[in-house]
């Protein structure tokens, strides 16, 4: 049982490492003039080949199996994808609809596996094929979770950059171009400010580039900033209190959620001192002392 699960787990995280290889970045200005020169097809092998392991080998062969099969997108929200930072055009709902249907055959591997070696636990086949198939689920969600907290983190400061440009008379368009691509102080969100300032340059408003941004987040606290700068690009005023409000806002929340997360290690340390604790003062004080009432009553 312990090999099929190591086997299975090892399999999908490997998997899923290579979902979303860390965003790389051209420094040498060189660099990127020679690659504004690409054809169309030199730009596809470019692509190709800085595309992370799973992109060149193991997605082909799932979309290959997924055409095959006929398989559906998988029932979960886009937003869900986006949320998690996954790029769309990267991993679609039939890349993970795939991902699930081969975790689950590992998972029935797994068994059969564990099945010849261990008499009885065939039993377990079915509960290594469920495993399979709603990992990848749970894991896209856990991305997800650490991502929007990355974003919380980043938010406070951010405002107090935009409100600081603000009030030095720096232009909204001129503040995010400042901002974009500023992975040391914001890893998150200088890539999604990076990310819509590219679309802007393409044709986009500015708007809705900003609205793409909090779409991308999934948190009320973006929206909430996306919609002050918009208004008040709209309206020429009214910006530095609205965003000074966000900012008491984001930090009061801040605040209250490394305050949670501090109890939350105070009742771990509670429960791993119970768990050292407790089996010794049962074996050396209530034991003894229960068999000495026992003794002393029928004695």
């Amino acid at each position: 049982m312990i090999a099929g699960t190591v086997g299975l787990g090892l399999a999908v995280i490997c998997g899923f490492l290579a979902l979303a290889p860390p965003h790389r970045t051209i420094a040498d200005r060189t660099a990127l003039i020679r690659i504004s020169t690409l054809s169309p097809a030199e730009w596809r092998q470019y692509q190709q080949a800085r595309g992370s392991p799973y992109q060149r080998w193991a997605r082909p062969a799932l979309l290959l199996w997924a055409h095959r099969l006929h398989l559906r997108p998988a029932r979960v929200d886009q937003r869900l994808l986006e949320e998690a930072g996954l790029d769309a055009t990267r991993f679609t709902r039939i890349d993970l609809q795939a991902l699930r249907l081969s975790g689950a055959g590992l998972g029935l591997i797994a068994g059969a596996g564990l099945g010849l070696m261990v008499p009885g636990s065939t039993l377990l086949v079915p509960l290594l094929a469920w495993a399979g198939y709603v990992v990848p689920v749970g894991v896209i969600q856990r991305r997800r979770r650490r991502r929007q907290g990355r974003i919380r983190r980043e938010l406070p400061d951010l405002i107090g950059i935009l409100r600081a440009f603000h009030r030095a008379g720096v232009p909204l368009e001129r503040t995010l171009h400042l901002l974009a691509g500023q992975r040391a102080s914001f890893p998150v969100l200088g890539a999604e400010i990076e990310g819509a300032m590219a679309r802007y340059g393409l044709g986009l408003s500015l708007e809705q580039a900003l609205e793409g941004v909090a779409q991308r987040t999934g948190l009320p606290e973006v929206y909430l900033v996306v919609g002050t700068l918009v208004q008040g690009r709209r309206l020429g005023s009214g910006l530095d209190d609205g965003l000074k409000d966000h900012e008491v806002a984001a930090r009061a929340a801040q605040r209250n959620q490394a305050t949670a997360e501090a109890s939350r290690v105070s009742t771990k340390l509670l429960a791993i001192l119970a768990a050292i604790y407790l089996p010794e003062f049962v074996l050396l004080i209530m034991i003894p002392l229960f068999l000495g009432l026992l003794q002393h009553a029928f004695a």
